[in-house]
């Protein structure tokens, strides 16, 4: 793919994933996306030749954003306590300000993980979830339980909290209801890591 062509894709995915923040993927239609990316039919239809394609790259952008947010939280703390509980809070913050977004990366089916993901989104996950096992063998983590059970007890309560608020009208996921979700996931996570770490 050419310059032109990877600027075209790229305004297409920020034209889509300003869509989904605005108006929620549901009510984002091609039309929509095409004029905010000031494309041409062709250009949206050569780079995603279905919604399916479009939402999977919706997906992707939305992951990329939250990954990094994650990240600088974890970061910039200073222990193992504060990190796992920083963690949760800034997820469950991210899910507040992006809540049209975090509403499709929480219910996003397989078929659309699997879908038109670019491969650099696939590496930067890779790198993401690297960065996670690094930090947390850092704090003490033996490598076990794998990686996918670690991430789950994190952010697993999170997520279920998050989905409950965005599409069951649960319990906003500030304050209170975030502290005690960060307490859970340090409490599930605390015998595999150093507390003083």
């Amino acid at each position: 793919m050419n310059a032109r062509g990877s600027t075209s894709r790229d305004a297409i995915v920020r034209a889509a994933l300003a869509g989904a923040r605005d108006r929620g993927w549901a009510e984002t239609s091609m039309q929509e996306v095409r004029l905010r990316a000031g494309v041409s039919n062709g250009s949206l239809f050569h780079h995603f030749p279905t919604r399916q394609d479009l939402e999977s790259a919706v997906v992707a952008a939305g992951l990329v954003e939250h990954d990094g947010a994650l990240l600088a939280e974890l970061r910039a703390s200073t222990g193992a306590r504060e990190g796992v509980r920083g963690v949760v809070v800034r997820h469950l913050a991210w899910v507040r300000e992006h809540p049209r977004v975090a509403v499709l990366l929480l219910s996003a089916r397989p078929p659309v993980l699997r879908a038109a993901i670019p491969p650099e989104v696939v590496e930067d996950s890779r790198r993401f979830f690297a960065e996670v096992a690094a930090w947390l063998r850092r704090h003490g983590w033996s490598g076990q339980p794998g990686l996918p059970v670690v991430t789950a007890l994190w952010l697993g309560p999170a997520n279920d909290v998050a989905r409950g608020w965005l599409t069951a009208g649960g319990e906003e996921p500030a304050g209170a209801v975030a502290a005690v979700v960060a307490d859970a996931a340090w409490d599930a996570l605390r015998a595999h890591l150093r507390a003083d770490a």
